[in-house]
């Protein structure tokens, strides 16, 4: 029997990479393994969530953010959903300690039409000041 309805999936990596105020190629995380199984299990789907959490930040203003983008390479130069700036939500108790969420409303389809290798899509993020780790990414996509 043929599905129905639409089907979540959620990529999550646990990770210990710096964040600053610039993007870097070697700041950045390839958020592929969509539905757990090492690639991308469908051809094409919706972006919907990302989630980035951080820690030890420092050196931040009262209201810091955090500007991230999805690339189809893992140079930075193919972006595919384009630079979004958030506020990170420092801990209650631990103000070194935060997060965004984005919402993404994005039809992603990645058939290959340019010769690079699609079945991947990399994370890069930049702190607006200070310094910090991202600890935890998640993408979710709907199917």
């Amino acid at each position: 029997m043929a599905k129905v309805g639409s089907f979540l999936h959620n990529s999550a990596h646990a990770v210990n990479i710096a964040a600053t105020n610039a993007y870097a190629v070697a700041r950045s995380h390839n958020v592929n393994n969509l539905g757990g199984e090492g690639s991308f299990p469908m051809r094409a789907y919706f972006l919907r969530t990302l989630y980035i959490e951080l820690d030890s930040l420092a050196g931040l203003s009262a209201k810091p953010t955090l500007t991230v983008r999805l690339t189809r390479d893992s140079a930075g130069d193919t972006t595919m959903v384009g630079d979004v700036t958030a506020s990170i939500s420092l801990g209650v108790t631990t103000a070194t300690n935060g997060s965004i969420t984005v919402a993404i409303d994005f039809a992603y389809s990645h058939n290959d039409v340019t010769g690079i290798t699609v079945d991947n899509l990399h994370c890069f993020w930049k702190l607006d000041q200070g310094t910090g780790n991202v600890r935890r990414i998640e993408l979710l996509t709907e199917e």
